[in-house]
This record gives structure tokens, C-alpha cells and sequence, in this order.
């Protein structure tokens, strides 16, 4: 018998038919869809699509490369749809960066292509533990320069 109520499950069941239907219908048109966040009460359920170019780029993974190119961020540019090894999760790969959460705000695919949010000083942390501290050009520091020094009697 058909649930007669929306529940989480029912909802989950719905998202998944509605997905493949809808890339189904959009096949070979240059447009993907992926769910989105959704809500739902005992009668009613709604949820959000988000469509992209099939070839393009998602607007998080846009955010990413241009904040890493501002002066005063330390997101390696690099970074970005690189693959290495972050913990539990095992081999990542870095897609994109999400300005509007404060905590967990790298997006990331794991090896089960699973995307996934992280705090983004672990992830540059596992990163650079994987290919080197990044310095920013203009920001080398040089080396210390060598000074002698003398107690109590003033330089001339």
C-alpha cells in the first residue's frame, strides 16, 4: 500500500525517481541536474533542482578559484580539483568553496563520488601535508640576514 503521508524515506524514494527522470529528459541537451535541499510536512513536499552546464562550471567551484586569487586569502589556488589523502575520508578531491558557511566550507568529492563539506583549515593543512606549504607570490619571506652584535659599548 502507497504511503498516505510524506516521511523522510518517502521524500529520499521521490528525490532519486525525480533526478533520473529529469537528467533522462535532459540528455544531450548540455544541462545536468542535481537535487537540491527540500522540506516536507504530512501533506506536502518540496525540494529545489539545481541545474548546470553539463561542461561548466558550479558556482562554488567559481567561488573557490576567485577568492584564491585574492591577496589576503590563503587558499592555495592549486588546491582546487586537486586529489589527496584528507583522514577518514581517505583520497579527495577539492570541487569548490561555499562563501556562506563559516565552518564547513570546502566542498569536496570522496572516492565514493559523495560531495561533502569540511573545514577549510584541515583541508589545506592535508593538503599541504601532501604537496608543501604554498607561499603566495609576493609573499616569499627572504632570508635572515646575518647581524653582529656587541654588548655595551656604542657603534661609531
Amino acid at each position: 500500500m502507497e504511503s498516505t503521508e510524506f516521511n523522510k524515506q518517502v521524500c529520499k524514494d521521490l528525490g532519486v525517481k525525480v533526478e533520473a527522470a529529469v537528467k533522462e529528459a535532459l540528455k544531450d541537451s548540455g544541462f545536468d541536474v542535481a537535487l537540491g535541499s527540500g522540506s516536507y510536512s504530512d501533506a506536502e513536499f518540496g525540494m529545489k533542482l539545481k541545474f548546470t552546464f553539463t561542461d561548466g562550471e558550479t558556482q562554488a567551484h567559481i567561488d573557490y578559484r576567485e577568492f584564491a586569487k585574492l591577496p589576503y586569502t590563503h587558499f592555495p589556488p592549486d588546491m582546487l580539483d586537486a586529489t589527496f589523502d584528507y583522514g577518514q575520508f581517505g583520497k579527495i578531491t577539492v570541487i569548490g568553496w561555499k562563501p556562506n558557511r563559516p565552518k564547513m566550507d570546502i566542498l569536496f568529492v570522496n572516492k565514493r563520488g559523495v560531495e561533502k563539506l569540511a573545514p577549510s583549515d584541515q583541508v589545506i593543512r592535508c593538503y599541504e601535508n601532501a604537496f608543501g606549504k604554498y607561499i603566495k607570490p609576493g609573499m616569499e619571506t627572504e632570508s635572515p640576514v646575518e647581524m653582529e652584535v656587541t654588548y655595551g659599548k656604542a657603534l661609531k
